[in-house]
């Protein structure tokens, strides 16, 4: 290979490590084109359509590296990631082990699998605009579409980044759950909010809201952890106001309550992970039952079980039903001094709203609680109590009431 091909396969990596995949593939052609023939480049080729979700031309190019250089470790990964779906999920699970451990810049470009792991982790979405990677010059001017792939909780977590996408210039719409539009309305910086499978208008571009810290190389330091960056409709706050009664220091319409304390000990029954992450209400009695405090119910799914606990704390406050969207648990939320709850959109939401929260978490938490920590960097306002072994809600529990 002469040196202006290795010029241009230099100027490929340097474009690859930015983020700007199809510059760096429209290179490597050039490459291609003088050189001829290519291992390497033609494997080149095939990664960056690999990582722009192009799985029919990433195979294409690969199965070519590999006729030339059939003992090329990471064309065989690659080629099988394009082609099988369950080796994503493997990849995926690594890099998620790598998010958990800190690693962030090897982690976020593995948990990219996650877009085409099977069994059906994300639906997948077929756009047929562009996927924004990261490059600002890209956005100046053009219209990108953020848009929501999992739960409430990773929405309201990443759209915290809507803020640094506007400021490279693009014009934001954004797509989300509906219980969820309310409250990106507030955003100052959207330009159109859009619930899932409504139909969208023109768009240049697109990324999922979990690939947005890879696309700003986000590590532990550069975590855009600032609070707030959601809000509560101010009509709402207003209602949850008058619902909880106005109260000045410690003289409130509560005879004296020192703190307003919100609960949410359980969250969706069919999420896959809940046995680990939810706790039965009766593992709580024992905080309840200081009456130096208010407590208050912010979840709207109550199991049976939880019901009868509930009728033998009839001090607890049950909003459970007045909860009909997520503006109103955040205009609650508003109102209250503190929240104690388990890893749910609710500790999310509040973290996003920059209250304080008390977060329970399983002995193997999620990977975004990384380990060994009481204190969150995605939440300046957040405070950690870590199961010492798995399932002993006893002992996180006891932890928070010397804490209180």
């Amino acid at each position: 290979m002469d040196a202006y091909s290795e010029h241009l396969i230099a100027l490929a990596v340097q474009a690859f490590d930015a983020g700007r995949f199809a510059a760096a593939a429209q290179l490597l052609r050039l490459a291609l084109g003088h050189s001829g023939r290519d291992a390497f480049v033609l494997y080149g080729l095939g990664h960056m359509a690999y990582q722009q979700n192009d799985f029919a031309a990433a195979a294409g190019w690969l199965d070519q590296a590999l006729a030339m250089d059939p003992g090329n470790p990471k064309a065989h990964i690659d080629r099988g990631l394009a082609m099988d779906a369950a080796l994503a999920m493997a990849v995926m699970t690594e890099g998620i082990d790598q998010l958990r451990a800190g690693d962030f810049r090897r982690g976020w470009w593995k948990f990219e699998a996650r877009l085409i792991a099977s069994p059906g982790l994300v639906p997948r979405r077929a756009f047929a605009e562009q996927r924004w990677f990261g490059d600002a010059a890209e956005l100046a001017g053009r219209t990108l579409l953020l848009h929501s792939e999992q739960g409430h909780g990773d929405a309201i977590q990443f759209v915290r980044y809507v803020k640094m996408v506007a400021a490279l210039g693009a014009t934001v719409l954004l797509e989300g759950h509906p219980g969820l539009l309310p409250l990106y309305r507030e955003l100052p910086d959207v330009s159109g909010v859009f619930a899932l499978n409504d139909k969208l208008p023109r768009f240049d571009m697109q990324c999922p809201l979990l690939s947005l810290p890879l696309a700003f190389r986000t590590d532990l330091t550069t975590i855009p952890g600032h609070v707030p960056y959601l809000a509560a409709p101010p009509d709402r706050v207003a209602l949850w106001r008058i619902r909880l009664g106005v109260r000045s220091g410690r003289g409130t319409t509560e005879r004296g309550v020192a703190r307003r304390i919100g609960i949410a000990w359980s969250g969706n029954a069919a999420y896959p992970g809940d046995q680990e992450r939810s706790m039965p209400l009766a593992a709580l009695e024992n905080l309840l039952a200081g009456t130096e405090h208010a407590f208050h119910v912010v979840q709207t799914e109550i199991r049976p079980a939880d019901r009868l606990v509930l009728l033998r704390q009839p001090h607890v406050r049950d909003h459970s039903e007045r909860l009909a969207d997520f503006a109103d648990t955040a205009a609650l939320l508003s109102q209250l001094d503190l929240l104690i709850a388990v890893d749910t959109s609710v500790a999310h939401l509040a973290g996003a709203l920059g209250i304080p929260v008390w977060l329970m978490l399983p002995a193997r938490a999620d990977w975004r609680w990384l380990t060994q920590r009481d204190d969150s960097p995605w939440y300046p306002t957040m405070r950690l109590f870590r199961q010492t072994q798995p399932g002993d809600w006893r002992g996180v529990v006891e932890q928070v009431i010397a804490a209180l």
